[in-house]
């Protein structure tokens, strides 16, 4: 999987200590998805460690994370 994270993304990730391991694994073990109001997919997991995160892709580009936040 060969991901971009965009400047907002990294500083959200860093901020919220989010890895690009839990990044890649909600997105390939996401539990529900559904579309924001600008039409960008998000993906919600639970991760292997408990920990609930979601992650906001770009609808142009599906490598292209915009953001990544706890839930």
């Amino acid at each position: 999987m060969n991901i971009e994270y965009s400047e907002h993304a990294k500083s959200r990730m860093k901020e919220r200590s989010i890895t690009e391991a839990e990044v890649v694994e909600c997105l390939e073990r996401w539990d529900t998805r559904h579309t924001d109001k600008k039409g960008n997919p998000v993906y919600r997991a639970k991760l292997e460690s408990g920990r609930g995160i979601k992650v906001v892709v770009s609808k142009e580009d599906a490598n292209f994370i915009l953001t990544a936040a706890d839930y």
